[in-house]
Order: structure tokens, then C-alpha cells, then sequence
């Protein structure tokens, strides 16, 4: 959530006056790959972003924003959050790991070696994260929030279910909560465990034999 902060915000703030000019969807969508990748892509479409397309379209760029495509009523560009590969090994580690964003959501990870569970929760209120003065929240201009993964969500309170994508619908001065919970297993590690403790089962049992021996 931290690398993808500021950029959002300054989409939100450019699209700020196209929006008020003509209707524009504003859309921010996080996804898991299933190959442990996050990343966020933002999505404007409408007829009032051909007046200012290309600046958001460049501010995008050096923001660090990749794969950005611009057409007369669609922008989109991808945020890389994180790489791929590192949970696997510090998921071996038992424990709970929380981030606390500014925009009111808890990011946390809970590992139990053979299974994790990954959780998003609490109030986003994209008008403060953005600091959109109180005029420009109580137009209400919409904005869709969506959270993808390659597995089906434990529990969740989006408003719908697309398939594996958890959406929820807001207005930029409304503050409204949001919670998805994810549980991964890993049989790999299960196995390893059962391995493991099952060649040490085996020493301790040769041990005891000669102890009774002698």
C-alpha cells in the first residue's frame, strides 16, 4: 500500500479537475498474481479525459508507473507493489505481520508454516488520503475499488463478486469500510514438517533401542 500512496494520490488530484469538467470512473484495482506479485492498476475512463489525458498519462510515467496506455476516453498504468518469491521463505517464520496505511486500511499477514492467512481491513476514506477539500467531497464523484487473487476470499464485505474480483463502490468524500480476508495453504511445507519430524521420530526411537541394549 505505501509504494502505490503517492501516485494515487496525485491521479486522484489530476483527474480532480477533469472530473469536475465532464463524468469521469475513476477505478483502482489491487491484484495478487500467483506468483506471490502485487501490483495496482488505475483505470479513468470518460469523455472529459481527453483534456487531460496526456499530462495525467505523463505524471504516470514518473511516478513509476509502467504499461501505461492512454486512448481518447481511457487511461490505464500498473503500479508494481511487490516482487515475487520472498513470503516463501519468510512464511516459515510463525507470526503476524500488520502495516497500517494513512488511507485506513490494515494490511496484515498471520503465517502458521502450513497455511496464511492475509487480510485487508478497515476504513478507506479516499478523500483525506487525496486532502480533496470539503466542496469537492460532497460531490460525490464515484469511485470503484477492486481487490483480485487467484484464490476465492475467506470472507469479505465487498459490495459484489466478479469470479476471484471482491468490488466495492464509493464516492471519493465517502469514507467506506473494507474487509477481505485470504487464507493460502501450503502443502509443500506440510510435507517438509512431516518429513521432518518423522526422521526425528526415527532417531529417537534408534536412541531409545541401544539405551535398552546396553
Amino acid at each position: 500500500m505505501r509504494t502505490g500512496r503517492k501516485p494515487l494520490l496525485l491521479i486522484l488530484a489530476l483527474a480532480l479537475a477533469t472530473a469536475l469538467s465532464g463524468c469521469l470512473e475513476t477505478e483502482a484495482k489491487l491484484t495478487w498474481h500467483p506468483d506471490g506479485s502485487i501490483d495496482l492498476k488505475l483505470r479513468l475512463e470518460g469523455d472529459a479525459l481527453s483534456g487531460q489525458g496526456g499530462r495525467i498519462a505523463e505524471e504516470l510515467r514518473l511516478g513509476g508507473f509502467r504499461d501505461v496506455r492512454l486512448s481518447a476516453t481511457r487511461l490505464s498504468a500498473v503500479q508494481p507493489l511487490k516482487l515475487a518469491g520472498w513470503d516463501r521463505f519468510s512464511g516459515w517464520l510463525p507470526g503476524r505481520f500488520a502495516y497500517a496505511d494513512r488511507s485506513g486500511l490494515v494490511f496484515s499477514r498471520t503465517s502458521w508454516v502450513v497455511f496464511e492467512d492475509y487480510a485487508l481491513a478497515g476504513t478507506l476514506d479516499v478523500g483525506r488520503i487525496a486532502e480533496l477539500p470539503s466542496f469537492v467531497r460532497a460531490l460525490g464523484l464515484p469511485f470503484v475499488f477492486k481487490v483480485e487473487a487467484p484464490w476465492p476470499a475467506l470472507s469479505s464485505n465487498a459490495t459484489r463478486v466478479e469470479g476471484r474480483t471482491y468490488v466495492w463502490q464509493a464516492r471519493l468524500g465517502q469514507p467506506f469500510p473494507v474487509r477481505i480476508v485470504y487464507r493460502r495453504w501450503f502443502p509443500e511445507r506440510a510435507l517438509a514438517l512431516a518429513l521432518a519430524l518423522g526422521a526425528l521420530s526415527l532417531v529417537l526411537w534408534r536412541r531409545s533401542r541401544r539405551r535398552r541394549r546396553v
